[in-house]
């Protein structure tokens, strides 16, 4: 039987509070801190094991760190904050004034309320067992964290002008800026909030910061890294004043006009992106078919059939669902589509569009699953790079569409995490004398778990290595130009990290180096990116395209291989 909802909430609650334990400890001393996390969470680990039987300590201490990790995700501001709020008493600021409407973070928590409607009602009224139960509690704990800070920005969030240093202070309870006028790159008067691109479970290849209070009109300031978007008083008259600081064009420009959320117009619209949330970003949909099933008491081969069926289909469809979650429109760039009918003619994928959405961040992104159903988005940003930097990004995307890598990413991931659950299933069926072995089966399921991030990133960075050199082979330049457009791609990102990084956390030492991703970086953040990470590091792919001019092969593969484990061990 499921665990009580009290009794779960109980062991999230110890995970929080291990790591506010923690944090308080880190303020007298940092190793302190860390010490004394480490020791509560073994302290949490050996009691749970004593306490429970297999399957109620795996759960609960998944719950532990759950709630762990929610903690930490609601105290990642707070050094921000108390630094800004420092320098605040010691200068002359203006209060940029705001106005709050509770409308507007009611609507934002009843979309939040629609999208995991499904999971919710399947578990009060689904089977009393479910694997499916204790997936949506764990999805719930990370809806609910984003829950409280979307409620604490909107009761909290503060903005303040320096004139004479020309710096714009954002505070608030959980995300705080500190940005310099200097460094805004556009800035820009909506007519209306529009929650459909800044809602986080709607949105998706999103640098959009939201510290909206009410439905009027929004002053959006793009910096690097980031665009954020808040309601203040005479937005004009803000827009008009750093408008004259940093010298853009387009002062005179009119407010661009943004669909209130209700206009019918948005309806579509609103439908894609809330089926995108309830099936990408959580698993209403699909809780909400299968409890549909339920209630007809349709038999569970058969539930299992159609829940494999929709996924099917929903992978089908994908590529339609995710041009919606991005905002993403065809590219009217008659230079854009050139460059791209030239390497898609190359690879062999004509038909392939390709399509843009508004962001900061300098990245492309292949998706759909299979060459007929395949598109190619490219941010703002992106667009903004050279010529020879967009070919390599294309050729690039183009291989991932050619090998059609999204959908086996897709089936790698799920026979996995079926085997996983298959093999929980027939120990807990099969494996009368638990109790006995508890420990040992408890490390070799938790392991099998723990070694799915690493299969991912295996999975996905064989890919990635072979979109590099394969997409080389498609342009003029080969691997030099692949290696150009990596490198030009990589500082300009490393730029507007750094950038945005500087502006959300506590000042750096001087003698701090900043991020540079074609850097050989240290040896644990070596095993991370390697072991962990989806793409592998900048660096390595970079020398391996200048060293190996043979193409996708044997010799580079093997390289890959031997380097995933070398570069993750040695210094």
């Amino acid at each position: 039987m499921l665990p009580s909802l009290n009794i779960m909430v109980l062991f999230i609650i110890a995970g929080v509070g291990i790591q506010l334990v923690g944090l308080l400890f880190e303020k007298v001393n940092k190793k302190v801190g860390t010490t004394i996390e480490i020791i509560l969470a073994l302290l949490s680990l050996g009691s749970i094991f004593y306490h429970y039987s297999f399957m109620d300590g795996f759960i609960y201490i998944a719950l532990v760190s759950s709630g762990y990790f929610l903690a930490i995700s609601l105290t990642t501001g707070h050094e921000k904050r108390k630094e800004i709020e420092k320098e605040l008493h010691h200068i002359i600021v203006e209060e940029i004034a705001l106005e709050r409407g509770i409308s507007r973070i009611i609507l934002d928590l009843f979309i939040t309320g629609l999208v995991v409607m499904g999971a919710i009602l399947f578990y009060i009224f689904g089977p009393d067992y479910s694997a499916l139960k204790y997936m949506i509690i764990f999805g719930l704990v990370s809806t609910v964290t984003e829950v409280i800070k979307r409620i604490g920005g909107y009761a909290t969030v503060k903005l303040f002008y320096d004139k004479e240093e020309k710096q714009l202070y954002i505070l608030s309870r959980f995300e705080s800026r500190k940005i310099p006028i200097e460094d805004v790159e556009e800035v820009e008067v909506e007519t209306n909030v529009d929650l459909l691109k800044l809602h986080p479970l709607l949105t998706m290849f999103s640098s959009n910061t939201d510290f909206t209070t009410n439905f009027q009109k929004v002053l959006r300031i793009t910096v690097p890294g980031e665009t954020i978007y808040v309601t203040i008083q005479e937005p004009e008259k803000w827009k008009s004043t750093i408008v004259n600081m940093i010298k853009v064009e387009g002062e005179e420009s009119s407010p661009q006009l943004v669909l209130p959320f209700w206009h019918w117009k948005n309806g579509k619209r609103l439908i894609g992106k809330l089926y995108f949330a309830s099936t990408v970003k959580g698993i209403s949909a699909y809780t909400g078919l299968l409890l549909l099933l339920y209630y007809f008491e349709v038999p569970s081969s058969i539930m299992i059939g159609v829940a494999l069926a929709y996924w099917v289909f929903n992978l089908y469809i994908s590529d339609q669902v995710l041009r919606v979650a991005m905002d993403a429109k065809e590219t009217q760039n008659p230079r854009i589509i050139q460059l791209s009918q030239r390497i898609f003619e190359k690879a062999g994928i004509p038909n392939v569009r390709v399509y843009e959405t508004e962001s900061t961040e300098y990245n492309g992104l292949a998706t759909g699953m299979h060459i007929g159903k395949a598109m190619v988005t490219l941010t703002t940003a992106t667009l903004k790079l050279p010529n020879e930097a967009i070919e390599g990004i294309l050729a690039h995307e183009a291989i991932h569409i050619q090998k059609r890598d999204v959908l086996w990413g897709q089936i790698w991931r799920f026979v996995y995490m079926a085997l996983v659950l298959a093999l929980v299933l027939y120990i807990q069926t099969y494996v009368t004398n638990l109790e006995e072995y508890k420990v040992p089966i408890f490390l070799g399921v938790w392991t099998l778990m723990m070694l799915f991030p690493i299969m991912q990133s295996f999975c996905s960075q064989w890919m990635e290595v072979r979109a590099d050199h394969l997409g080389a082979s498609l342009l003029e330049g080969k691997s030099e130009q692949m290696v150009n457009s990596l490198i030009i791609l990589s500082q300009k990102q490393d730029e507007a990290i750094n950038k945005s990084i500087s502006y959300s956390t506590v000042q750096k030492n001087e003698d701090e180096k900043e991020v540079s991703s074609i850097e050989r970086d240290s040896l644990l953040w070596r095993f991370i990116e390697f072991q962990f990470m989806l793409h592998p590091p900048m660096y390595w792919r970079v020398q391996t395209l200048r060293e190996n001019k043979e193409g996708w092969g044997k010799k580079i593969r093997k390289r890959w291989m031997v380097d995933r484990i070398k570069e993750s061990v040695l210094r």
